[in-house]
Formats: C-alpha cells, sequence, structure tokens
C-alpha cells in the first residue's frame, strides 16, 4: 500500500498486528523502540468524545489486553498511554513500552534528571533519538523478536 500523506508529513502504511472492527494495531513507523505500538481507530472519529458508543465501550479492553502483551514482550514497567490527534487528526493511541533499559538510557542522556522518570520528557526524547534509521543500543532486544512476541501474544491480524 502506498504511503499516507497526512499534515505535510508522509507515513509509511504499517500492516497490522491485530485488527478488529473497531481499532487497528501498528508497530510505531516514527520510532524503533521495541514494543512501540499505535492504536488507531477506524471510522471518522478524531476524538475520543466522538468514538461510536459501541467502540468506545471496546477501547477500555482492548487498551489493557495491548499493554499487557506489550509489558509482557517487553518487560516494560510502565506502558505509557498518549492520544495528541494534532498530525494525523483521526483518533489514535501511542502505546509505549518504559522499560528499565529505556529509563536508564535516558538518565544517562539526561544526567541530573533526578527521579521519578519524567515520562512526558523521556517520550518526546526517545522519539528522536531512536527515530528511524538510529541505531538502538545494544541493551535493547531486536523490534523484530518484539514484534513476533507482540502478534503471536496478540493472536495476530
Amino acid at each position: 500500500m502506498a504511503p499516507v500523506k497526512m499534515m505535510n508529513k508522509e507515513y509509511k502504511y504499517i500492516a497490522p498486528l491485530w485488527e478488529d472492527e473497531w481499532f487497528r494495531l501498528e508497530a510505531s513507523a516514527e520510532c524503533t523502540v521495541p514494543g512501540y505500538l499505535v492504536l488507531r481507530a477506524k471510522g471518522p472519529a478524531v476524538t475520543l468524545g466522538r468514538l461510536a458508543p459501541e467502540a468506545a465501550r471496546r477501547l477500555g479492553s482492548v487498551l489493557a489486553r495491548v499493554a499487557a502483551a506489550i509489558e509482557a514482550a517487553t518487560g516494560a514497567e510502565r506502558v505509557y498511554v498518549l492520544s495528541f490527534c494534532e498530525e494525523d487528526p483521526h483518533l489514535h493511541f501511542h502505546l509505549f513500552p518504559r522499560t528499565r533499559w529505556l529509563a536508564e538510557a535516558w538518565r544517562q542522556a539526561h544526567p541530573g534528571a533526578g527521579e521519578p522518570v519524567d515520562g512526558p520528557r523521556l517520550f518526546v526524547w526517545a522519539r528522536v533519538e531512536y527515530g528511524p534509521g538510529r541505531p538502538l543500543p545494544s541493551v535493547f532486544p531486536e523490534p523484530a523478536a518484539v514484534l513476533d512476541l507482540l502478534r503471536r501474544r496478540l493472536g495476530g491480524a
């Protein structure tokens, strides 16, 4: 499938890891952190408040299931769930694994950042630091292996 252009930015189409009638789950095309997924609502919703009632009821269980799969596949201590819908106005959720090794990389890059980890800043930093084509530290798991684990845990597409 051809790339999709949104807000003057081109995004590669990513084959879904899982989908149902309301949502499609895919690996992030903007960051290579293993286990970083994007859950996209199907249909016209551009805000959470405009999501179809049936889809809204389903959303909580889907987010919990995906977060559990990310935790199991990456050992994440936290899974950040974020929705901005700015560059891509369609309703979507970033599910970002905050692992011990990612927090350690953040602390090395930001000496004196202190505790607890500043999640929003870590998220923005990681998306730049580990963007497409940027090397991952050797302590990070292989992204393809993590995607295989996630695909198996979620039952495929």
